[in-house]
This record gives C-alpha cells, structure tokens and sequence, in this order.
C-alpha cells in the first residue's frame, strides 16, 4: 500500500508540479497531455516488469498509476468511470497477471480517448479483415482454383471423374471462400457438405493434399499477403487433412 501511495504522489507531480513552476494553472489541453504523457511511460515500463516475470509488479505500476490519473479524468466522466470500473474489476481476479491485463487495457482507453492516432485505419483483429477482406479473398481462391486445376499433382478432376465447368468452377470458389471465411473469422457462413462428406470417395491423398496446400501458399504470395498471416491460413487448412485425406 505505501509502495502504490508512494507511486500515486510521484504521478501527481509529474502531472501537476510544472504548475508551480509556472505560477500559472494548467488548462484542460495540457493537463491531458501530460496524463497521456504518464500513461505511456507506464504501459512502457510496465510491459518491461511484465515480460521479466515480476507480474505483480507490473499490476501495482499500472494500479498506482490508475489510482493517480483517475481524479484528473473528471471533465471525461465516462473515460474516468471506466478507469474506476477497471481497477475494480482487476482487483478481483485470480492472479497478477490477468490484473495486469485488465489494466494495461484501461491504459490504452486513456490514451486513445484522450489522443486518437491521427490518420490511422483500426487494427484488423482477424485474419480475415488482414488478408483483405471478402475481395481478396475471392481474388486469391479464383487464382487458386485456375493454378490448382491444371496441376495433375492435385488431380482436381479426380481422372476426369468430376467434370468443372463454369457453374462448377463458380460453386467450389464460393464454398472456398466461405471456408476461408469461417477459419478466419470473416462474416460469411460455410454452407457446404461438412470436408469429410464432401470429399468421401475421392481417395485423395497426402501428396496431392500437399500440392495443393503448395499453390496456396504460392497464390498468398503472389499477393504479398504476410508469412505469419500465411502460416495461420495453412495451419487452418491443414486441420482439414484427417477429414480430406482418404489414401496414405
């Protein structure tokens, strides 16, 4: 406790002692600067404290900070609600760690109520909404589906048993791209056969599976879509192995 009142009094003068100084008293613009200001250095240094292992520490830096810049927040009562909402929450949970969590989030709220990045599209939280969205993704399936189509080490005609005209060709690059959707947590819903009983009978095997895992990787690329976002699509794809994969 004395180690968070402590934290709290040197946070209130980093905000407030310049006041003095100045003989004049801070207007609400400068006063917000210098809590962002405050705020960032301490998701800085906390994040250091976390990532060393002392998860405690960084809860009692961010709560002591929290508990300081709270009742600056009073001309943002809803940003100061959630603030008092946060630290209540992590004061409740289980371990150092998930509290640790809760408030690093109520320490992104401030700054981010406060100064919004200027010129800055949202983050893309899914895989989907990174790899472009339902445009993207048709371009990359019909590149797939050409590429895929003429390679006899994928055998996508099973022999000539399956015959892909055009309203086939369209109907297996909508089941595609609502797979892709559905692994990727994208907006659309996959509506085919489940993989199992959609490929029963084929007798594909592993080397053609991978052939065509192969030009998928190689479409991905020709888009300049990024390896980690690469090896998430493929990780998704390869789950369907055991259900597609008929011939070992």
């Amino acid at each position: 406790m004395r180690a968070r009142i402590l934290l709290a009094a040197l946070v209130l003068f980093a905000v407030g002692g310049l006041t003095r100084a100045q003989d004049k008293p801070l207007d609400r613009a400068d006063l917000d600067k210098r809590v962002v200001a405050v705020v960032y250095e301490a998701a800085v240094k906390g994040t250091d404290i976390f990532n060393k292992g002392n998860h405690e520490g960084c809860y009692r830096l961010y709560e002591g900070t929290l508990m300081a810049v709270a009742p600056l927040l009073d001309h943002r009562p809803k940003l100061q609600a959630t603030v008092k909402m946060r630290l209540d929450r992590a004061s409740k949970l289980k371990t150092a760690a998930d509290a640790a969590f809760e408030l690093r989030t109520a320490l992104d709220e401030v700054q981010n109520d406060i100064a919004p990045p200027k010129d800055k599209k949202p983050a893309a939280t899914t895989l989907w909404d990174r790899l472009g969205g339902e445009k993207a993704v048709r371009a990359v399936v019909h590149d797939l589906v050409l590429a895929a189509a003429e390679d006899p080490k994928v055998n996508f005609t099973r022999n000539g048993k399956y015959k892909l005209d055009a309203k086939g060709v369209e109907h297996l690059e909508q089941m595609l791209v609502e797979f892709v959707s559905s692994a990727t947590g994208g907006p659309l819903k996959y509506t085919g056969k489940s993989m199992k009983e959609a490929h029963k009978g084929m007798m594909i095997t592993d080397e053609e599976f991978n052939a065509l895992a192969g030009h998928l990787v190689a479409t991905l690329k020709k888009y300049k879509v990024p390896q980690t976002d690469i090896d998430e699509l493929v990780k998704a794809v390869d789950g369907t192995r055991k259900d597609i994969v008929e011939k070992k």
